[in-house]
C-alpha cells in the first residue's frame, strides 16, 4: 500500500469510497455521515487546497482521508483536556478527518495504515501532536486509535452533524 495527495482525477473515487464508509457506519446503527457529508464540494475543495490523500493497493484506490495542519476551531472546546496546549489560533498539531475504506479492501488494514501515514506525515511537518474525532458509536474507530496509541480526551461538538448527533469523542497522540 501506499499514500499519495489526491489529484482532481480522484475525486468520483474518494465519493465512492466514501459512499462505501458511510454504508459501514451505517450497518453500526449510528447517525454519522447519513444526511449526505462528506459533500462533494468538500472533497473538492480538499483536493484543491492539497489536504486530501488516497491509500493505493496494487494500483487501485482503496481508502481516503483528510489532514490538516491549518487548526480546527471546532477543537477550540472539549469537555475534558487536550494533552497539548495549542488551539486554532496558534495550532502546533494536525487532525485526521473524513478516514474511508472501500469495501473490497474492508479488513485489510487500510484505515490502520492511513493513520499511521498521516502520524508520520506530520512528524515531517514538524507537528507536535495529531488529533482525530469520531462518533461515540463508531466503536471501530474508536478501538483503532486506542490500538495506534492515541488517547481519549474528551468531547467536541461539531457544527456540520445534520441532524445527527453532533458530539464526537475526541482523541489526540503526542508525536
Amino acid at each position: 500500500m501506499l499514500v499519495r495527495k489526491s489529484v482532481e482525477q480522484d475525486i468520483d473515487r474518494i465519493m465512492e469510497v466514501l459512499a462505501d464508509g458511510r454504508a459501514a457506519i451505517a450497518t453500526l446503527g449510528i447517525d454519522q455521515w447519513q444526511a449526505g457529508y462528506p459533500f462533494r464540494d468538500t472533497i473538492e475543495a480538499d483536493v484543491a487546497a492539497g489536504m486530501s490523500y488516497v491509500v493505493e493497493d496494487e494500483g487501485a484506490v482503496v481508502g481516503t482521508f483528510m489532514m490538516t495542519y491549518e487548526g480546527e476551531p471546532t477543537y477550540d472546546v472539549i469537555e475534558g483536556a487536550w494533552l497539548t496546549a495549542s488551539d486554532s489560533a496558534a495550532q502546533r498539531y494536525a487532525c485526521i478527518h473524513r478516514i474511508a475504506v472501500a469495501d473490497e479492501a474492508r479488513g485489510k488494514g487500510v484505515a490502520k495504515f492511513a493513520i499511521a501515514q498521516g502520524l508520520s506525515l506530520a512528524r515531517a511537518e514538524g507537528a507536535e501532536s495529531v488529533r482525530i474525532d469520531t462518533h461515540p458509536g463508531n466503536v471501530r474507530m474508536r478501538g483503532l486509535c486506542s490500538r495506534m496509541g492515541f488517547s481519549e480526551c474528551g468531547t467536541i461538538y461539531i457544527s456540520h452533524a445534520g441532524e445527527g448527533t453532533p458530539d464526537r469523542v475526541a482523541f489526540e497522540i503526542v508525536l
